[in-house]
């Protein structure tokens, strides 16, 4: 099991998202979420996703099928408890794995029947939703034509590892603790929220910090 994407909650629209071409990344194609009334703009990078997501429709993304997971409590950026953040994973190629912890399925309308989102079960608003989407793959495996972007301005290729602070006392979920054992990502608690990236084994020493406009730091 490895990281596939990332997203993020914004205001409307996702001014941050100018932020991130003026620091040298390329956007992405975006999409709106049929139903689930949310709507993003994307980055990419070999090895994984940034998405900046927000509600488009307050209505749909409090309905029966969508209000289980959670999306407009954690798009209220106004709140200091919920983690705006989403960790997205998808299965290693090669390897034939289960799901390390326990999980309920959502299957928004934007995607076919067959298909399902894996939610993990009994975590608090104040960790990142993790969920699993076994049909997901690396972006630099897809085919030609449906690849997105993925050299920037800025020498970064692939995130090689991802460190969550979250704000929160109580003792980190299972489903954490049980992340926490992957080689490329730890979750931490911490007085505030917010992810950094590590790029290409930080091999430049460089860092940029989006704060206070995203709570995101890039190292490369």
């Amino acid at each position: 099991m490895e990281i596939d994407h990332i997203y993020i909650c914004t205001e409307n629209k996702a001014p941050a998202g100018d932020l991130l071409i003026e620091f040298g990344l390329r956007e992405g194609s975006s999409n709106i979420h049929p139903g689930q009334g949310t709507a993003n703009r994307r980055f990419y990078f070999h090895n994984l996703m940034l998405e900046l997501l927000w509600v488009e429709d307050t209505e749909e993304v409090q309905n029966e099928r969508t209000k289980p997971m959670r999306l407009f409590e954690r798009c209220q950026l106004d709140s200091h408890v919920s983690s705006p953040f989403g960790i997205a994973f998808r299965p290693t190629v090669g390897n034939n794995e289960t799901i390390p912890f326990p999980v309920w399925d959502y299957h928004p309308i934007y995607l076919p029947e067959f298909l399902k989102i894996q939610v993990a079960d009994n975590t608090p608003l104040s960790e990142p939703m993790y969920f699993y989407l076994s049909f997901a793959t690396r972006q630099d495996k897809v085919l030609d034509d449906n690849k997105e972007p993925m050299e920037h301005k800025v020498p970064l290729r692939e995130v090689t590892n991802v460190k969550i602070h979250v704000n929160q006392d109580i003792s980190l979920s299972n489903s954490a603790n049980i992340l926490n054992q992957l080689h490329e990502i730890s979750i931490e608690k911490d007085k505030e929220h917010f992810i950094e990236l590590e790029f290409d084994n930080g091999t430049l020493s460089q860092l940029k910090d989006f704060r206070p406009n995203l709570p995101l730091l890039f190292k490369w």
